[in-house]
């Protein structure tokens, strides 16, 4: 046990996709009274790490004009979150390596990381993996990938996946607390498919068993939420679609998504589900991915 304060940090790398990262992130640490600490990461461009034909000749030289490019990124970062005038400690700090593990490596189970679903165009990160898909794919703690710009600073309607498994109930606790922190409606999604595998349901029963099955899902689901948190307003949704494309419908209007790492449908060898994985890909609003024990 250490007495360490949990933190909203964000990854910065100058990108407008990274400075709507921060702003969202500001404002997530003004709701939660938690120090913001925003991260920029410095590393050789991938032809020298590749080893190309004089590379140890300018590497070192090379490596510190790159730091000292990041340093001034991150500073002009945390000036321009002080600007913002929201009642936060700010922090900043350049490190070496890539950006999504060092991202991972700084964070902690009770840290919330956010980053840009996108990055500057030619990086090592953009060959191997955005830097969102590795933060959300290896993180412990909830990470929130941003989309586009624009987002409302206040938060009113929250989506969140549910289907029953232990990921989803981690995303629907994580969800209802929000949702108390920021006054936001809480809607609740579940998609199902025919034939669709439930608690009381095999796949040889008739479709409308299999329906009320996807409905008792989504009901337990909703009187946990209103058990845990009876004054937050809450609506169901239940569709016969695929569940990320259910998520992402009912994000359209919504000012936040969140889904459990994986689903039912998830094989365990995977950091990210399908559904998430999609969702995360594609929502039109920022998402949230949290793992049980978050």
């Amino acid at each position: 046990m250490t007495d360490r304060l949990a933190r909203v940090i964000v990854g910065v790398d100058g990108s407008e996709g990274s400075i709507e990262a921060l702003r969202w992130a500001a404002q997530e640490a003004a709701r939660r009274q938690e120090p913001l600490h925003v991260i920029t990461c410095a590393q050789l461009p991938v032809t020298v790490e590749a080893g190309m034909v004089g590379a140890g000749a300018f590497a070192g030289s090379t490596m510190d004009a790159i730091v000292k490019d990041q340093e001034q990124i991150n500073q002009r970062a945390v000036d321009l979150a002080r600007s913002f005038g929201l009642d936060i400690v700010v922090t900043g700090e350049t490190v070496l390596g890539a950006a999504g593990y060092a991202l991972v490596s700084a964070s902690h189970d009770d840290d919330l990381v956010v980053v840009g679903a996108t990055s500057h165009p030619g990086r090592l990160t953009d060959v191997l993996g955005s830097v969102a898909t590795v933060v959300a794919h290896r993180a412990t703690c909830p990470v929130v990938v941003v989309h586009g710009t624009g987002h409302d600073e206040a938060i009113s309607r929250i989506v969140v996946g549910v289907d029953g498994s232990d990921d989803s109930l981690a995303a629907l606790m994580w969800a209802t607390e929000e949702a108390l922190r920021t006054g936001a409606e809480l809607v609740l999604v579940h998609g199902w498919v025919y034939p669709y595998v439930g608690t009381r349901t095999g796949i040889s029963e008739p479709r409308d068993e299999m329906r009320l099955d996807a409905m008792r899902t989504l009901e337990a689901s909703a009187l946990r939420a209103g058990e845990v948190a009876p004054a937050v307003r809450c609506q169901s949704i239940i569709t016969e679609e695929s569940p990320a494309k259910a998520i992402i419908d009912a994000a359209a209007d919504a000012d936040l998504v969140v889904v459990g790492s994986r689903g039912h449908g998830g094989f365990t060898a995977l950091l990210l589900g399908s559904v998430s994985r999609t969702v995360v890909q594609h929502s039109p609003c920022p998402v949230v991915v949290v793992r049980p024990g978050n």
